[in-house]
This record gives C-alpha cells, sequence and structure tokens, in this order.
C-alpha cells in the first residue's frame, strides 16, 4: 500500500525490526513509499524511470542471487556466495550499475572490538540493492532516513545513496569516540601508574586504530572512485551528497590519525616514566651497596687475624668503631636526602 512521505512518523517507523531476508521498498515519482514491494513485481517499478526500489538482502542463498540476476539483471561474477564476506573493499563496473564491496560496522560481545561485516551494494540509475549477512543496524538507520527524507525523495537514487553511505561511515564513528575516551584516560593515568596493564592497554589501542584506520581508508579509496565526474550511475546533484559524507570521512581520518599520534606520545610517556623509576630504583640500591661495602670493609677488616687492630683491645672500641662507621655511611646519605641528590 503506498504512503505519503509527510506522514511517516519520526524513529523507525516502517523498518521492521531486524529487516527480513528480503526487504523491498519503491518511491514512486519522489511523492509516496510503498514498502513490502512483491519481489515478482519489482522489475515493473524498476522499468519506470522516476522510481525508485532499495532492495535488502540478508544472508543471501542460491535462489536470491538467481532472482537478483533475473530482476536487476546483476553479473553473476559479483554475486557469489561463497565469496560473500571474504573480498577487499572495491568499485566494479558493470552494464547498468556498480558493485560497491565495502565494510560497515556492527555491534559485538566487546564493544572495544571493532566487528565489522561485508556489505555489498549494487547502485543503478535508479535502484540500490544491498547484500549482506547478519542484521546491520546502519542499514536500518539508512532506511528510516530514507523514508523521512521528504522533498529530497524527489533527487532520486542520489538521495538514498547518501543515506546508506552515511549511516555506513557513521556506524563507525562510536567505536572512534569510544576510543578517544580511552587514549583520554590512558593519558591521565600514565603519571599515576605505569604497570604491564597500562602497556597492554595502551597496546590493544593501538590495534583498534590501525583497524579502524585500515576500514577508514577502505571507504575513502571507494569514495576517491564515486566521486568522478564521469561516472554514469548518478543523477546530476548527486555529487553533492556524496561530497559531504566523504568531508565526513576525512573529519573521522584526522580525529584517528590525532588519536594514533596522542597514543604513540602516552606509549612513549609510559615506556619514558618507566625507564626513569627504574633508575630511580637502581640509584637507590647502588647507595645501599656502597653503604653496605664500607660497612662490611671495616667490620670485615677487624675480623681478620692480625695481632694488632686499633682499638681491637679497648673494652669501648667496639662501640665507637661501630658508630664510627654507621656516621660515615650515614652522613653523606642525608646530605644527599636534603639536597635532593637522589
Amino acid at each position: 500500500m503506498a504512503r505519503d512521505f509527510r506522514v511517516i512518523r519520526d524513529g523507525m517507523a516502517g523498518v521492521p525490526p531486524g529487516m527480513p531476508g528480503l526487504w523491498a521498498v519503491a518511491c514512486l515519482g519522489g511523492v509516496s513509499l510503498e514498502r513490502g514491494v512483491p519481489i515478482a513485481e519489482i522489475h515493473d517499478y524498476i522499468k519506470e524511470p522516476d522510481n525508485v526500489v532499495w532492495l535488502d538482502v540478508k544472508d543471501p542463498g542460491p535462489s536470491e542471487l538467481a532472482m537478483l540476476i533475473d530482476e536487476f539483471g546483476l553479473h553473476p561474477v559479483g554475486l557469489e556466495a561463497e565469496s560473500l564476506g571474504r573480498r577487499r573493499p572495491k568499485v566494479d563496473e558493470f552494464k547498468g550499475y556498480a558493485l560497491l564491496i565495502t565494510c560497515v560496522a556492527v555491534p559485538g560481545d566487546d564493544p572495544k572490538v571493532l566487528r565489522t561485516t561485508e556489505l555489498d551494494l549494487c547502485l543503478g540509475r535508479n535502484f540500490v540493492v544491498s547484500i549482506h549477512r547478519g542484521r546491520v543496524p546502519a542499514l536500518e538507520e539508512a532506511m528510516a532516513r530514507w523514508m523521512h527524507g521528504g522533498p529530497r525523495l524527489r533527487e532520486g537514487v542520489g538521495f538514498l545513496v547518501f543515506a546508506v553511505m552515511d549511516a555506513l561511515v557513521a556506524s563507525f564513528a562510536s567505536f572512534l569516540a569510544g576510543i578517544e575516551e580511552d587514549v583520554e584516560e590512558m593519558e591521565i593515568a600514565v603519571f599515576t601508574r605505569s604497570d604491564e596493564e597500562s602497556v597492554r592497554t595502551l597496546l590493544q589501542l593501538k590495534r583498534n586504530l590501525a583497524a579502524l584506520r585500515h576500514e577508514l581508508q577502505s571507504l575513502r579509496t571507494i569514495f576517491e572512485v564515486l566521486l568522478r565526474r564521469d561516472h554514469p550511475f548518478f543523477p546530476e546533484g548527486a555529487e553533492v551528497y556524496l561530497r559531504d559524507v566523504y568531508d565526513h570521512l576525512l573529519r573521522m581520518l584526522d580525529v584517528l590519525e590525532a588519536g594514533r599520534e596522542r597514543a604513540d606520545a602516552a606509549m612513549d610517556a609510559t615506556l619514558a616514566i618507566g625507564s626513569h623509576r627504574l633508575n630511580k630504583t637502581m640509584k637507590s640500591l647502588s647507595l645501599i651497596t656502597v653503604a653496605m661495602a664500607v660497612i662490611g670493609s671495616v667490620f670485615g677488616a677487624y675480623g681478620m687475624n692480625f695481632e694488632e687492630m686499633p682499638l681491637a683491645r679497648a673494652p669501648w672500641g667496639f662501640w665507637f668503631v661501630a658508630a664510627g662507621t654507621i656516621v660515615l655511611v650515614t652522613t653523606p646519605l642525608l646530605i644527599g636526602w636534603w639536597r635532593r641528590w637522589w
């Protein structure tokens, strides 16, 4: 049933929780939205150039991939089920559409560990097909944003691609924000504690930053291909939306690089502080060693088998030698402590 875009409420209204295996939405002439489009009728919607169709395919099997080939004319090479989830991000151009192999962040058991899944997007002149495994919350957010597009629905597939790509990039934002908080905590903690746990935490942060940088750099490469002015699959004006998302991606990369520099500085500071504390400990141990060497040499001399030793036969000789040795050893130590030499 068609519904005008102005009556759709905010939030995830109209988007099924988790989205089923096949979910199709059609925008009819930029005026109304029709959800739950029957798969057998998708071809009829695509034939109208003013319509825009978004088909989401979750956990595709051979029958779903065969349907995509028949209904959308997709090339079988880009729809190999056995390779889904194991391909590097890239852009391939086929007759009538472009295939974007991207990645998107998805929730995991540990929020401090980046978890991604492959997301394949087939972009045509008036359709978008998203293919993935498992639930992808970013696509649900993109669906809600597109369905609340209002007048921008009239801009065709360009606004739909903007909604999907913006949600895809934004899926990494929360993870990046968490890394920033962890880096700030480590910058504060580096001067209060310097132990193995701090080094282990910093190494985990650096691994997370490296993993996130790899994913964002892959997306950057994809955007550089999409923003070519001779790209045939987007209508005039779509470049404005893509460039806005690209700017968002560049800002995230700038924040990421700043985080990497801060993590490197925190690691250097942690190692430097640990080395400084070790040097202070070694200095204290050296002083104790020198003091014990003086005491040992004095009392060792009196333990030798000599007939004549100064004060050896005096009744107060032991106490005099002991007191003199203690004064001789402790006086320099106290002076050094008072003058803060160590």
